[in-house]
């Protein structure tokens, strides 16, 4: 009579043990499907900054002062920390100085 108790329980278990080992490997896939990709910027000399970029953050960061500078690969788009004050703010522009929103 135990070994008709015992059966059941162990198919049981192997069952949900089973199920369990299932979910997680699913939940593990999904983290890196969904994990963003991230543009590359090389560090760039503030002095290594294109003449229009430079002059858009006179003109439309009136006072603002360039902290770091960081450029693609093709020098096609230009990453700014800008400081205005106490306020620090981060700037996306292409070479000819038109502002991208990211």
């Amino acid at each position: 009579m135990k070994k008709l108790f015992v059966l059941p329980v162990l198919a049981l278990g192997l069952l949900v043990g089973t199920q369990n080992m299932i979910a997680q490997e699913v939940a593990s896939n999904d983290t890196e499907v969904n994990a963003p990709v991230q543009d590359k910027y090389i560090d760039l000399a503030i002095e290594n900054l294109p003449q229009p970029v430079i002059d858009a953050v006179a003109k439309d960061f009136a006072g603002a002062t360039i902290e770091k500078a960081g450029a693609k690969e093709d020098a096609s788009e230009f990453r700014l920390v800008l400081k205005q004050g106490e306020k620090e703010m981060e700037v996306f522009c292409d070479a000819e100085g038109n502002w991208i929103t990211k």
